[in-house]
């Protein structure tokens, strides 16, 4: 009998799904023996599945035979998304990469990880990457628990009841009951601080973008090296907050005839050493940033 198109997508979908759920293994990926572990194939069967979808661009192979999903499946995901917030965050984003001059991404949440869909460059030479299409941990970034900020306690010690999963800096949260202590600092001060949690060194600011009906549908953050942001993570949360609140706002309203960035808040220029207050030191035990 032969294949059906519901059939041959079913499978496809299959094999997409195994490698997603292994972008935070260590190592990242599969080969075509564990991926047929992991779907209950044949090796021979799921080498000949993968083969058109790595010419395609949708899955990645490294040389050591890893299998992982590839940048063009994300960029296509991502048009997938609201378009309104796509057109509406980029001019956003610019003036906020701009005033602060830092790294700026927009992210959304997939299950328990951040899937970032825009990222804005600085003038920097040192920077994040850009991290369009990647997945990050929701429980160590900015951007993640930027995410959560509407769940309730008892609602995170059941998303997180088998474990928090761990981030590579040294303050990243170990326990369900570290990452809630966290959210509830954060909700309270208005934006997510993560410093040395997603990875040692880095440091980031985000807060959340909201709908017409108030629900969070995306988040902003700044991230950057930690010797550059940790003196000003305070006005980046300021900034940040007041970027998300100015696109909310814009989401509740009709859609303009032209889009213009006139009314989009006016972000001084970064602060040098010594010309601000002081924020949360390196490594103290506070809240902490992230990617």
């Amino acid at each position: 009998m032969p294949e059906t198109h519901t059939s041959a997508a079913e499978k496809i979908l299959a094999v997409l799904d195994a490698l997603a759920a292994s972008a935070h293994a260590e190592p990242a990926g599969l080969t075509v023996a564990e991926l047929g572990r992991a779907i209950e194939r044949e090796k021979s069967v799921v080498s000949r599945q993968l083969k058109p979808l790595v010419e395609l661009g949708l899955v990645e192979r490294d040389p050591a035979g890893r299998h992982r999903l590839g940048w063009r499946l994300f960029s296509v995901a991502a048009q997938a998304g609201d378009q309104r917030l796509l057109m509406l965050a980029p001019p956003v984003m610019r003036k906020l990469a701009r005033g602060l001059d830092e790294r700026v991404h927009l992210s959304v949440r997939r299950d328990s990880s951040v899937l970032t869909v825009l990222t804005e460059g600085s003038g920097h030479a040192v920077q994040t990457v850009n991290w369009v299409g990647r997945l990050s941990p929701i429980s160590c970034t900015s951007s993640g628990r930027a995410l959560l900020f509407d769940h309730r306690a008892e609602e995170l010690e059941g998303m997180f009841a088998a474990g928090v999963e761990p981030g590579a800096g040294p303050q990243a949260p170990a326990t369900a009951a570290e990452l809630i202590e966290r959210v509830a600092a954060a909700r309270e001060r208005g934006y997510a601080i993560a410093v040395d949690e997603f990875e040692d060194g880095l440091a980031g600011v985000g807060a959340p973008v909201r709908d017409a009906n108030g629900r969070i549908i995306a988040a902003i953050n700044v991230s950057g090296p930690r010797y550059r942001l940790h003196d000003r993570l305070e006005d980046a949360g300021r900034h940040v907050s007041q970027a998300t609140a100015y696109l909310s706002r814009a989401f509740a309203a009709p859609p303009p005839a032209s889009a213009s960035t006139d009314r989009i808040p006016v972000i001084p220029p970064p602060l040098q050493p010594g010309s601000h207050q002081q924020g949360h030191q390196p490594g103290a035990p506070q809240p902490a940033p992230s990617v």
